[in-house]
C-alpha cells in the first residue's frame, strides 16, 4: 500500500522579507525570492529559460474580416489559448510576488514594464550596484 502526500503551497509559503529601499538585504532577498518562485515552478519567468507561447496559427484575417480557421488550426488555437492562460497566470504570480515585497515608490517605477523578467532585470540593475557599493564600503 502506498501513501500519497500532497503539499499545498499557500500564501505563507510565498512570504519573503520586504526589500530594503537601500538594498541592504538585497543578497538575502534575491536568494529567498528565487527559492520562493522556484518552489511554485515559475523560475522560468525570471531566468529567461522560457517565454510566452507563440501563436501557432498563421493569421491572414483582419479584425473587420476575421480568418476562418480549419479544424486543425482551431485545435492549435485552443491549445495555444490554454498555454497562454497558464503563462499569463505565472507572470501575474511572479509580478505580484515582486510587488508585495518592494516599496510603493519602486513599484511605480517598474509597474509599466511588460514582463516579470523585465521587472526583475530592472531590480537587479538597481540593487546589484547598491550591493556592490555596500560591499566596497565595508
Amino acid at each position: 500500500m502506498s501513501t500519497t502526500t500532497s503539499i499545498k503551497l499557500g500564501d505563507d509559503f510565498m512570504k519573503i522579507p520586504r526589500l530594503d529601499d537601500e538594498g541592504k538585504n538585497w543578497v538575502i532577498f534575491k536568494a529567498r525570492f528565487f527559492w520562493s518562485i522556484d518552489a511554485r515552478g515559475y523560475s522560468d519567468h525570471i531566468d529567461g529559460t522560457a517565454s510566452a507561447p507563440a501563436d501557432p496559427v498563421n493569421r491572414t484575417g483582419t479584425p473587420q474580416a476575421p480568418q476562418t480557421l480549419t479544424n486543425d488550426e482551431q485545435l492549435l488555437e485552443d491549445a495555444w489559448k490554454k498555454e497562454t492562460k497558464v503563462w499569463n497566470q505565472g507572470e501575474a504570480i511572479v509580478k505580484q510576488q515582486i510587488a508585495a515585497t518592494i516599496l510603493d515608490s519602486l513599484f511605480m517605477e517598474i509597474c509599466g514594464m511588460g514582463t516579470a523578467r523585465a521587472i526583475w532585470e530592472a531590480l537587479v540593475e538597481v540593487f546589484e550596484k547598491r550591493s556592490r557599493m555596500v560591499s566596497v564600503d565595508l
